[in-house]
């Protein structure tokens, strides 16, 4: 019996990893259609029409992945005061902080860890 309830837990856990990896994908499906948009201006002294993006589609697609790796702990936040008639306690404001102290340092630390000894990069 035991068995079995490991692999029915070990199917549901997959199959909710599978439909957040397809929602997530077409959260940032989305993200990328409305941070690719161009527009096209006339110059009037090189009587050319050029294409200007609206939005740097690096800076655009970072913040909204940080406000969407931001949105659990904040939607927890909005509900543990709604239902504690607005008293603060418990969870509160440290958890967002800790969260996003925590994913800052390890982005940073990633970043750093990332790139190989010697090799420089810089956004142009």
């Amino acid at each position: 019996m035991s068995g079995l309830r490991v692999v029915l837990y070990l199917m549901g856990l997959l199959w909710t990893f599978m439909g957040v990896a397809i929602i997530a994908d077409v959260f940032m499906a989305a993200i990328e259609k409305v941070t690719s948009k161009k527009i096209r201006l006339w110059d009037k002294k090189t009587a050319r029409y050029y294409t200007f993006e609206v939005w740097n589609a690096t800076v655009a697609n970072l913040t909204l992945m940080a406000l969407g790796s931001s949105a659990p702990e904040i939607l927890l936040n909005v509900i543990d005061i709604f239902a504690k008639n607005f008293y603060l306690e418990g969870l509160g404001p440290g958890t967002i902080v800790g969260s996003a102290a925590f994913n800052l340092l390890m982005i940073i630390a990633v970043c750093i860890v990332a790139i190989p000894n010697g090799e420089i990069r810089m956004i142009k």
